[in-house]
């Protein structure tokens, strides 16, 4: 049994995931150094590993951070690498964080999607990093069968944090144009700005009153997973317009519990979602508010009026997590790169 030392577990995919590991090994916590207790809050520091010593780890596997061990260990990348935004690439710490990405000690790159490859392919290797090394395996999800679900109601999902990021505004207006009765709302998140899209205080005023005003409309602020996960199998349809995410983690979970989704096609979503199969994909850039907002509402009424369409979207959430996002899946690829990576030390 080999053993694979992991940063962290801080996202509810990485618990399952690193919860189950491949066939053959098994993963413990490897302790890096806690820059935060020392008071060291640099970009540099937070994206950059320094592993305790701890007997007994064949291999370290970090999530988009650099690892400074003399020891063998790979890399699981979802948006850019190095992640470093504030230097420039001619900085010092800049080009060392490269010479360790190309060294003989870090064996592995391994993207979220092709998306995140292709951002970052070109620069790396023009930095020496081989393009052998690089490799796409998804994240995976756990799958719930969905729960029973009242017939006469339609209920919306809204899941997320940056809410205005995500396209919450958008679905606000969509669900106001909808005017059914019968259509129910759930947003859980804490409404709050966070990156990217910076709404003016207007637009803030108009979403809260918009919501407070609707009694249609349910607000969950704070929320365990379990508890979102349990939304997730009672609602509907999912819906994340996001402006700005390299994943969108979300909108998996909510393909995991066989419900249709209206996504926008950021990032890696394309990846995800499979327009017209699972749900739809919408273009976002360029566009304004509105207009976005009157597709969704479009496809809101397209779901609600057929629930024969909502049961097939559903269920062929079940092939695409199959082919791309299931536990066995992922092992069998990690498995294989682990055992390469520990033969070539």
């Amino acid at each position: 049994m080999r053993t694979v030392a992991i940063s962290h577990k801080t996202r509810y995919w990485q618990e399952y995931c690193f919860g189950n590991p491949p066939e053959g090994y098994r993963y413990v916590r490897g302790w890096d150094m806690p820059w935060h207790l020392l008071g060291l809050r640099a970009e540099f520091v937070a994206n950059t590993k320094v592993f305790l010593p701890k007997g007994g780890t064949d291999l370290y596997h970090t999530y988009n951070g650099v690892v400074a061990n003399a020891h063998p260990w790979v890399v699981e990348v979802e948006d850019y690498l190095p992640r470093y935004e504030q230097l420039s690439r001619s900085h010092p710490l800049f080009k060392w964080a490269l010479r360790r990405l190309a060294g003989k000690h870090c064996k592995a790159l391994i993207y979220t999607s092709l998306e995140a490859m292709g951002r970052n392919r070109a620069g790396l290797e023009a930095a020496g990093v081989d393009p052998e090394k690089m490799t796409v395996i998804y994240r995976a999800v756990e799958q719930y069968a969905p729960l029973e679900r009242a017939a006469d109601r339609f209920t919306i999902l809204f899941a997320g944090n940056g809410f205005y990021r995500k396209g919450g505004v958008e679905l606000l207006k969509a669900f106001k144009a909808l005017g059914q009765p019968e259509a129910r709302l759930v947003i859980i998140s804490r409404l709050e700005v966070d990156w990217g899209v910076f709404p003016g205080n207007d637009t803030i005023e108009w979403a809260r009153k918009a919501i407070a005003d609707d009694p249609r409309i349910v607000l969950l602020e704070e929320l365990p997973h379990a508890q979102v996960i349990e939304q997730m199998r009672r609602a509907d349809v999912f819906v994340g317009t996001t402006f700005m995410d390299p994943f969108n983690n979300t909108v998996l979970e909510a393909m995991g519990c066989r419900v249709p989704v209206i996504c926008s096609d950021v990032g890696a979503l394309p990846e995800v979602v499979r327009d017209g199969a699972n749900g739809w994909m919408l273009s976002v850039k360029g566009r304004t508010s509105d207009d976005i907002a009157e597709e969704v509402a479009a496809r809101l009424r397209q779901l609600m009026d057929d629930p024969g369409l909502r049961q097939r979207m559903g269920m062929a959430n079940d092939a695409i997590i199959g082919e791309r996002f299931n536990l066995q899946v992922r092992n069998a690829a990690l498995g294989r790169l682990y055992d390469v990576a520990l033969a070539a030390r």
